[in-house]
């Protein structure tokens, strides 16, 4: 009977303290009945949301390449070419006597979903006329423009395809060919006289190692014929130009030699593509002239009623949080319970072209590097990596993050050198091309009903 009496007196307490707050009309605040008894919400709109240009981003050293053309009415047109070197399957590669090409092809197993149109696109390849280091460690940032020779050594007309698997023939090495099923995966037939002519007659010295392959041969150039798009039309696709065997993209030469016995034996060579080690770059060109981004982006407000979010080196959003000072002007009792931030997705906005799945969120430092908010770092003892939230919800059309820890500490007087979305992970390289979608969103001065919100829920513990 004690303990029921104690935890009684305890409830009792607690509900004194609770309702002692100050009342919230002081600062035109409501009380949400969603949350904990007597707790305040500051449901705001003061947030200053700017759109801004994303840095350049590195492009080599990925698992996955981008390939397309994208004519987007709100966002202009994207253009993304493939940057392929070949390395060799061994040193001082041979073909044996008197070697025969009978093909040879471009693979290049699909990397995830396309976006945009599912039609008929042409692909177009031709060889590099500057060197792709991958052996060096150089890296190449997205809005690199890459020299290539002007003739066409593929060409292709193909549909996107990257959930169905495919049958080819299995040439077998000794025994009879038959055929096999493969990957997802978009296969380029190559011209026969140029393979001949660049790699099977390159010479021993070319083919002794992958710095003289490297130097000699520069690499690939893969780009969709622009031609054959219409206007308002394209997509952007994903491939692995990356990983090893019958899953990695490559080069294979099919050919016939010379044997011992004077006969004639079919073979096949295969040259890899390991983007993962720098052979594989993504050349990125973005023209937005004309559009509502250019307009977003040249405006001299504090804020922007939309926000057009772009992934491949596109576009981020900053964010100026004015007003917390009404809560630290309160005292230093103040107890943030949650913290919330709401970004709405325009209508319509959102098909045909889906919205970004996840974007990130992140705070500037007085160095100007961005840093994790205190809510995702987990050295600061917070709930670690993946709390912040920020996945797009395809029911209610919004993104939220969660960033309680952060207000708390601009509430506490932290220094706030800036806030910043935007739509990748900053914590590595291999996922910066993973992301193709875009997005728009309303920003704090929307006057609709997509404003983006700080929704705070707080006590006063005085």
């Amino acid at each position: 009977m004690r303990f029921k009496n104690l935890g009684l007196l305890t409830l009792l307490i607690s509900l004194f303290i609770l309702g002692s707050c100050q009342d919230p009309s002081t600062i035109g605040l409501d009380v949400n009945p969603d949350i904990l008894l007597n707790a305040k919400v500051v449901d705001t709109s003061t947030i200053y949301t700017k759109l801004l240009r994303e840095d350049e981003i590195i492009t080599n050293f990925n698992t996955r390449s981008v390939l397309g053309y994208l004519d987007d009415p709100q966002f202009g047109k994207t253009t993304a070419n493939m940057i392929l070197a070949l390395t060799l399957p061994t040193v001082n590669v041979t073909f044996g006597t008197n070697p025969i090409i009978d093909s040879a092809v471009l693979v290049l197993p699909y990397g995830g979903v396309n976006y945009g149109d599912s039609t008929n696109y042409t692909v177009q390849v031709r060889q590099l006329d500057e060197l792709l280091y991958f052996e060096q460690q150089k890296t190449f940032t997205s809005s690199k423009v890459w020299l290539k020779k002007p003739t066409i050594i593929a060409s292709k007309v193909f549909k996107p395809s990257y959930r169905d698997s495919i049958i080819i023939q299995d040439i077998r090495i000794g025994r009879a060919d038959t055929i096999k099923k493969v990957i997802p995966q978009l296969r380029i037939p190559l011209n026969n006289t140029f393979i001949t002519n660049q790699i099977i007659n390159a010479g021993s010295a070319n083919l002794a190692s992958n710095k003289a392959f490297a130097d000699y041969f520069k690499g690939l150039h893969v780009a969709l014929d622009q031609t054959t798009i219409a206007a308002n039309k394209g997509a952007l696709m994903l491939f692995n130009t990356s990983g090893s065997g019958e899953n990695g993209a490559r080069v294979d030469i099919f050919y016939r030699n010379t044997n011992t016995n004077g006969g004639t034996d079919t073979t096949s060579t295969s040259f890899p593509i390991n983007g993962n080690i720098g052979s594989a770059a993504t050349e990125i060109s973005w023209d937005f002239s004309g559009t509502p981004v250019a307009a977003a982006l040249n405006s001299n407000a504090k804020s922007n009623p939309i926000l057009y979010l772009k992934t491949l080196a596109g576009t981020k959003v900053s964010l100026k949080f004015p007003y917390i000072t009404k809560l630290r002007n309160l005292g230093r009792n103040i107890v943030v319970n949650k913290a919330e931030l709401i970004f709405t997705t325009e209508d319509g906005s959102t098909t045909p072209l889906t919205p970004i799945p996840l974007l990130k969120i992140y705070k500037w430092d007085i160095a100007e590097q961005p840093q994790l908010l205190p809510d995702e770092n987990s050295s600061l003892n917070s709930l670690g990596l993946g709390f912040v939230d920020g996945f797009y919800n395809t029911t209610r059309k919004t993104y939220t993050f969660n960033i309680t820890n952060h207000i708390q500490d601009l509430v506490n007087g932290g220094i706030d050198y800036g806030t910043f979305i935007n739509t990748f992970n900053l914590g590595g390289q291999g996922n910066r091309l993973d992301i193709i979608q875009r997005s728009i969103v309303g920003g704090g001065n929307n006057t609709g009903n997509i404003k983006a919100k700080l929704r705070v829920y707080y006590t006063d513990q005085r």
